[in-house]
């Protein structure tokens, strides 16, 4: 990408600092579920598949973060070249008028 435009850099790290945010504090919710549940859980086989289904879950939003982060490096300009137009065609639109 040649000459990259500063406002798709800036879109980008807020989604990038969105997405890690929100998947730890995903993780923390996450983990403080499974501490809670878990002291009242009454056998060891229950809390081995809370664990195990905590587990899975995290994993898989978490990889599906990654999925999202790489695909928005990917297609930045494409991805918020869009918006962009549009936040710059209002902008216009409001100071003509």
């Amino acid at each position: 990408m040649s000459d990259p435009d500063p406002r798709v850099e800036a879109m980008l790290k807020r989604d990038i600092a969105s997405a890690v945010t929100f998947t730890c504090a995903m993780w923390l919710v996450l983990v403080f579920t499974f501490a809670t549940v878990v002291t009242i859980a009454p056998g060891g086989a229950l809390r081995v598949v809370l664990a195990v289904a905590m587990t899975v879950l995290g994993a898989f939003n978490t990889a599906s973060m990654v999925a999202l982060v790489r695909r928005y490096r990917e297609h930045r300009v494409a991805i918020y070249g869009e918006d962009l137009r549009n936040l710059d065609l209002r902008r216009r639109k409001r100071v003509s008028s």
